[in-house]
């Protein structure tokens, strides 16, 4: 993760801000070869995609190298989920990438990724995995497997990262004999916001709107599937420019406790509310449910429903029983017929619960439960 870039300042999310070291683009193209990283110390695992003709190397972190010494080993495996059925309203814009290397535009209509703000999947379902593991089953063999697969079907890997000037001629001879000869490859294919501030004055990655990920495309089955790492370093809840806000209310990756060296799973504690269904009329009158997920009164004042990035949507002032559920009634058009993300915000500007809607026939109305 720590490959040079090419030197060009680049700006936090698509908001303007503090300038990261993040130079956002999008690879695209058939796997060649698939090799853990040399030397064994290196923490990647590394791919040559083809595309237009063309050789590109990605590498992809396997183990976490930012934190302190003295911490546990375990505090190094990486967070990790694959999703084999990957279904989101981002499919197409990800389809649509070109082959080889494409710049992409840091936001929600461009199709950036951002895994705090684009409802890609439930953190709660992440989990830590040793980079080798008992039996050879280690996040290096996972990936590889599903990297193998994606060569035999002659499916498209579609890469989302920071793609770095390459300044070392053979820099992959000792996994491939050889290095490609394109000027860029790509690396951060992992979160890239919430570092703890004496993390990221170092590597200057923390942002909005450019996290890295990595999709299989099986044109055969018609089918994606999604990969999505971060660092147990990082944190869940971040602020415009990417940073780390304090603050735990369901809607995190399971902590460890390395302790005793076991790495004992601390799930995060149960969400207050969830969104549960969404809904538009073939007239263009918009809705979410609500349902007060907690064994107590919640009360509803200063909370807010932030639609596809840019629209809030205050919520009634409302006190809610134990499971009971309230309809939001949003402004006509409110939904996008193509899907769109909700994102369901505390008082204290923490994302309780962000989903993704699936949309529907405008002419019909439609109605989307909610993961």
């Amino acid at each position: 993760m720590n490959s040079p870039s090419d030197g060009t300042p680049r700006r936090r999310g698509g908001e303007g801000g503090v300038v990261a070291h993040i130079n956002y683009q999008c690879l695209r193209g058939k796997v060649h070869a698939v090799a853990p990283a040399q030397p064994p110390t290196n923490p990647h695992l590394w791919m040559l995609l083809e595309a237009n003709g063309e050789q590109w190397f990605a590498t992809i972190n396997v183990r976490s190298d930012k934190d302190a010494p003295g911490e546990p080993a375990g505090k190094s495996y990486l967070y990790y989920l694959v999703d084999t059925d990957f279904e989101h309203p981002f499919a197409p814009s990800i389809l649509a990438r070109p082959e080889g290397l494409s710049p992409v535009e840091r936001s929600f209509a461009g199709g950036a990724m951002d895994f705090q703000r684009a409802g890609l999947f439930d953190p709660n379902n992440m989990r830590v995995l040793p980079p080798e593991g008992p039996g050879h089953d280690g996040l290096v063999q996972r990936l590889t497997q599903i990297m193998q697969f994606a060569k035999d079907q002659d499916c498209d890997v579609i890469v989302y990262g920071n793609a770095f000037r390459k300044d070392n001629p053979h820099q992959t001879d000792a996994a491939f004999g050889y290095t490609p000869p394109t000027a860029y490859g790509l690396d951060n294919v992992h979160m890239a916001q919430g570092d703890p501030q004496a993390i990221n004055a170092r590597l200057h990655e923390n942002g909005v709107w450019h996290d890295g990920a990595c999709f299989v495309w099986d044109g055969r089955a018609k089918r994606m599937a999604a990969i999505f790492l971060s660092f147990q370093s990082q944190g869940w809840h971040t602020n415009d420019n990417g940073d780390l806000i304090d603050g735990a209310i369901g809607a995190e990756a399971p902590a460890y406790d390395f302790s005793k060296g076991d790495g004992a799973l601390i799930m995060p504690p149960p969400r207050a509310a969830q969104l549960t269904t969404a809904h538009r009329g073939p007239d263009g009158s918009c809705s979410v449910v609500l349902t007060n997920m907690s064994p107590a009164p919640l009360d509803l004042g200063g909370w807010r429903l932030l639609v596809d990035a840019r629209t809030t949507t205050a919520l009634p002032s409302a006190t809610l029983g134990p499971g009971q559920p309230i309809s939001i009634t949003l402004s006509a058009g409110g939904l996008a017929n193509s899907g769109g993300i909700l994102m369901l915000v505390n008082p204290a500007g923490l994302s309780v619960h962000c989903v993704a809607y699936r949309g529907g026939d405008p002419a019909a109305g439609w109605s989307s439960t909610l993961g």
